[in-house]
């Protein structure tokens, strides 16, 4: 029996969705850097785009913003890390000992 209120699972047009952009974000998200926030937006996107398309596209663009910060942050600590080292390496040999 079915419920003639129930809204199908489809967007207005009819057409189903393709989930391949939340897919790859998914997948980018774990293999590189292993991002959890983008994961859990890619996560959350791919279960809201059949229902609330345009919910999902906005956890799909703020997955990549958040991507693109810890990924910034990412590289500004790998440049203090080797400014860090670089600094105790050329103050290792400045001391005389007795």
């Amino acid at each position: 029996m079915t419920d003639p209120n129930f809204a199908a699972a489809a967007p207005a047009g009819g057409a189903p969705v393709s989930k391949t952009k939340w897919i790859v974000q998914l997948v980018v998200s774990v293999l590189c850097l292993g991002n959890i926030v983008t994961l859990i937006l890619a996560i959350l996107g791919l279960v809201k785009a059949d229902t609330d398309l345009e919910t999902a596209n906005k956890y799909y663009k703020w997955g990549w913003i958040a991507y693109v910060i810890f990924l910034v942050l990412w590289i500004i600590g790998i440049i203090l890390y080797f400014v860090f080292v670089a600094s105790v390496v050329a103050n290792s040999g400045s001391y005389e000992t007795y």
